[in-house]
């Protein structure tokens, strides 16, 4: 299963979807920054039920915006 890692939450939704398993999806995020860009795989449990994951940005901001 760790090679969902990674992966766009949609990617790894349909790999386990295709096997006939229906994970719960859980988020984590980072308390001082807002959730913006890609959903990810950051965690999977071993049996594959439970998926944990992160917002990645898409694009690498500027070092003024920062």
């Amino acid at each position: 299963m760790t090679g969902l890692l990674g992966l766009t939450l949609e990617d790894a939704l349909a790999a386990l979807r295709a096997r006939g398993i229906e994970p719960a999806v859980e988020y984590t995020e980072n308390p001082r920054r807002p959730a913006e860009g890609t959903a990810r795989v950051v965690r999977i449990s071993a049996d594959g039920l439970r998926l944990t994951c992160a917002r990645f940005p898409d694009q690498i901001k500027p070092e003024d915006d920062r």
